[in-house]
């Protein structure tokens, strides 16, 4: 006859069950409804559109301005400088084609 076979029986930890995270208590608001109407309609302007006013972003305005027209303006020169090089280039090369 066979002989049973010894079996092991392991215990297991008893196993902890972890709370529920608690909800926080929810204040109900209540909203008055504004009619879509008020909302998408026209609003009186808060200054007049031919104010003349400096702020800052004017500044802003003014300041970038005046760097582009700067940063063309030295292209410009380095545009001619160039060119200038150029035209002495074309000026030797034709004198030493023509002979001295």
């Amino acid at each position: 006859m066979a002989s049973p076979k010894n079996k092991t029986t392991t215990t297991k930890a008893p196993t902890k069950r972890k709370a529920a995270p608690r909800k926080a208590a929810v204040k109900k608001t209540t909203r008055k409804s504004v009619p879509l109407t008020s909302q998408i309609g026209l609003r009186k302007e808060e200054t007049d559109f031919m104010t003349f006013r400096i702020t800052r972003q004017t500044l802003y305005w003014i300041v970038l301005g005046a760097v582009v027209i700067l940063f063309t303006m030295w292209l410009m020169k380095l545009q001619a400088d160039v060119q200038s090089l150029y035209d002495q280039i074309d000026a030797n090369t034709v004198e030493l084609s023509t002979g001295k």
